[in-house]
């Protein structure tokens, strides 16, 4: 769902819902919201300061007004103190008062711009994402009238609606929202309705309606450059593969080629090595490092950065038959590699092998590959921080960065040389998992032997691509993670 935003000068607050954040230190000030919302003064001085609006993050509180105020409803949103204000908190109490709303909508949004120690603009960027990530719809194929959070306006209510920073800040945050919810879409879509055919079909529009370039490569064609261990993961199922890559030029480049690279298992069965039947269903979800590339991807080519990018998705699925790969086949990768498969549903460290090394022939100086990989990685570090890897101090810098503008988190993870025993083979030249411990780290060391000496890293995102239980802010299912940090990680490459 889209909406247009704006700014509006304060006195001008005609809408069906109108959301104004309340400090914590106003708690004891009952007057501190006084003229915000005039026909609302007196039921919020009677609440401003009780258990039930403190300004404490994730409060909200929800005040209906007579017909013939201009305003429908006020909800009150607490954000903590004004002076540790973040982005986050922002864009979690604008999701989170907008889906308060209910199915009922909340056609006309405005925001009252109390940007505290944040400036006025990343406090804009923020609200508009947090809206956008409010209207995204998990169960859109419930046959009941399953309606979406309604939303057709957002405007900010400031005293200097004029203002240039706050007009980019508000497109910058409608791209960047847009395309976490694309990706979200993608990896929301059940494994029959979002095959790897289907995928690049997706892409393709999407890239048509941005301007990128697009190149999709089938099966005999993957089979030409000697993409076997792609092909190995592919061979069980009776969908085709497809490698899809889509290229943003930019108008002005100092020459540097980044290739974003995600993994695209639209339905993981685990192939022979069988998974448990127990949530399997939430298989489908196995190529959201490929929807986080396509979103960046999407986010990129309308911000327009003066950098050149490539998006690459090596997408199959991975299915029993009696053409799988078997535990203890050995496949050629494209770099001429031999590989023993231990391990069938190690699968995307096998795709992304060749997609690497695809990106290292189309001329890429920087590698970031993407990856629902490892159930390992959810044991490492919890629900909160995807795992990153990477032979490049510099370059894990840069992505920490990323992450912090992006709101999202990452954690570096150990890569030393000893790890790569844990990878050797007896009968090729790696082996494509380790033993019983760590099973992140064993990945990512298999993926190191393909970047070479370009800097490269990995960013581990099992156990945070998918909301396990619905929270005020966020409903269970996709959460988009990655759009964001790979597009700021470009952007902010663009800018030196």
């Amino acid at each position: 769902m889209t909406f247009t935003c704006g700014c509006r000068p304060l006195d001008q607050a005609t809408v069906s819902t109108l959301i104004i954040p309340v400090f914590a230190d106003e708690a004891s000030a009952p007057n501190a919201l006084d003229g915000l919302a005039p026909p609302a003064d007196d039921r919020i001085r009677a609440v401003l300061g009780s258990s039930e609006m403190s300004g404490k993050p994730g409060q909200s509180l929800s005040l209906r007004l007579p017909v013939g105020a201009g305003i429908g409803r006020v909800i009150l949103v607490g954000v903590g103190a004004a002076e540790k204000l973040t982005t986050q908190t922002v864009r979690e109490a604008v999701a989170a008062a907008i889906r308060s709303a209910g199915p009922d909508g909340a056609p006309q949004v405005g925001i009252v711009l109390r940007s505290g120690s944040l400036a006025p603009a990343d406090f804009a960027q923020a609200a508009v994402i947090g809206a956008h990530l409010a209207t995204f719809a998990t169960d859109s194929y419930r046959s009941e009238d399953a309606r979406p959070i309604r939303v057709e306006t957002l405007d900010f209510l400031t005293a200097t609606p004029d203002d240039r920073r706050l007009d980019e800040a508000i497109r910058r945050g409608s791209v960047i929202g847009e395309s976490i919810n694309f990706a979200r879409f993608l990896v929301n879509e059940p494994g029959n309705r979002l095959t790897p055919t289907d995928l690049a079909h997706h892409a393709q529009e999407m890239a048509n309606e941005v301007g990128l370039q697009t190149e999709i490569l089938n099966e005999d064609k993957m089979r030409d450059l000697g993409m076997g261990a792609l092909l190995a993961v592919a061979r069980g199922s009776a969908e085709e593969p497809r490698l899809i890559t889509a290229r943003y030029a930019a108008a002005k480049s100092g020459g540097e080629t980044i290739a974003l690279i995600g993994k695209g298992i639209t339905f993981d069965t685990g192939g022979i090595s069988l998974k448990p039947a127990e949530n399997m269903e939430k298989m489908k979800y196995d190529m959201a490092g490929g929807a986080a590339v396509l979103g960046a991807m999407r986010a990129i080519a309308q911000l327009k950065p003066s950098v050149n990018v490539i998006g690459i998705v090596p997408s199959c699925e991975n299915m029993p038959s009696g053409k799988a790969t078997r535990p203890g086949d050995v496949v050629r990768s494209m770099l001429g590699k031999t590989i023993e498969v231990v391990n069938t549903d190690a699968e995307g460290r096998l795709i992304l092998c060749d997609a690497i090394a695809y990106a290292r022939q189309l001329g890429a100086t920087c590698l970031i590959d993407l990856a629902t990989l490892t159930g390992a990685i959810a044991i490492a570090l919890g629900l909160r921080y995807a795992g990153l890897f990477s032979h490049h101090p510099a370059l894990v810098a840069d992505l920490q960065a990323a992450a912090r503008a992006a709101d999202e988190r990452i954690w570096p993870m150990p890569l030393d040389i000893e790890y790569r025993e844990l990878i050797k083979s007896d009968i090729a030249d790696i082996k494509n998992v380790g033993g019983k411990y760590g099973g992140s780290i064993a990945a990512a060391w298999f993926l190191r032997e393909f970047a070479g000496d370009i800097p490269w890293a990995h960013l581990d995102i099992a156990n945070v691509a998918w909301n396990t239980e619905n929270k005020p802010y966020l409903p269970k299912g996709p959460t988009g993670f990655g759009v964001a940090t790979l597009a700021e990680f470009v952007l902010a490459r663009a800018r030196r």
